[in-house]
């Protein structure tokens, strides 16, 4: 099992934590420019440091969303 510490470094390292949800979506607009499609990217909010990061969405989600 793991550490919260580890679940916590896991989660935020390596990151690029953004203030709030539009910086978040700039983000992945010029990531979308410089590279092309890079999947289905969301910006969630992080429990751990409160900012905002984007990933792919879990499978649950993207099932919701019709895609």
């Amino acid at each position: 099992m793991s550490s919260k510490r580890r679940i916590r470094r896991k989660s935020c390292t390596g990151k690029q934590r953004f203030l709030n949800e539009s910086e978040a979506l700039q983000a992945i607009k010029a990531l979308t420019r410089a590279k092309g499609w890079q999947g289905l990217l969301t910006p969630y909010r992080c429990q751990f440091c409160n900012g905002f990061h984007f990933g792919h969405a879990p499978a649950n989600v993207r099932r919701s969303m019709g895609r």
